[in-house]
């Protein structure tokens, strides 16, 4: 949750982001990478803005800017995808399970599926308590931040990306979206690649080929219609 500009970016991971947007836009496609509330730079009350709150008003801060894309008069309203990583990929799950026709294809990278499953972790249950309290305190809370919970909507195809020993969103959060994706008939809709040794922020060479080229295939064949693309 930190903040968007347009350049470099000091942090690794944010760099790696806008040099696969600036990719994107290469490729001719209309990026949106919008600062939903819970990020810095805007004041106190939006940095505070997710507080018994996760997962709603900041997830449609991100959801939402495809309604303002559907405005543009050189995008087409029905060849919207949307992706993250971590947060953002977590984002992306609520999207295509709240407004499962809004996008044409989604990009879940490392999300977490469940903040039960999240609080849980002996490694994020202080995280996630400063910013929604335990499930007892506040069971809607956690509902309406469980996406997973939800997968019998998904009605587009989602593709997943998750590193194996990741840390920061534990790996088994994907595996069980995956498991109650299929459960749920929904298999046919979900890719799932896994990186052996790649943590949360892929950083190896061929990992990061493989997963953006998995990403822009994707893309291509869901939004673009290029059939001769995909994996």
């Amino acid at each position: 949750m930190n903040q968007n500009y347009d350049g470099w970016h000091v942090q690794r991971n944010y760099a790696v982001y806008y040099s696969f947007h600036q990719y994107l836009l290469q490729q001719d496609y209309v990026v949106f990478a919008p600062d939903y509330r819970g990020s810095i730079g805007y004041g106190r009350d939006w940095r505070n803005g997710v507080y018994m709150d996760v997962g709603g008003n900041d997830a449609k801060d991100a959801w939402m800017s495809a309604n303002y894309l559907k405005t543009l008069p050189y995008v087409d309203a029905d060849r919207i995808g949307i992706w993250g990583l971590s947060y953002g990929g977590f984002f992306t799950l609520i999207a295509m399970t709240d407004q499962p026709t809004l996008f044409r294809a989604g990009v879940d990278v490392a999300g977490v599926v469940d903040y039960i499953m999240y609080y849980n972790d002996p490694y994020h249950g202080d995280w996630t308590v400063s910013r929604i309290g335990t499930p007892e305190q506040n069971p809607k809370v956690y509902a309406q931040a469980s996406p997973i919970s939800h997968i019998d909507r998904l009605q587009r195809p989602l593709l997943v990306l998750h590193g194996t020993p990741d840390v920061n969103v534990p790996y088994l959060e994907s595996v069980w979206l995956i498991d109650e994706a299929l459960k749920k008939g929904k298999g046919d809709l979900v890719t799932f690649m896994m990186y052996p040794g790649e943590f949360h922020y892929f950083s190896r060479a061929h990992v990061l080929r493989d997963a953006w080229h998995r990403v822009d295939d994707f893309f291509a064949l869901h939004l673009r219609g290029d059939l001769s693309r995909g994996h």
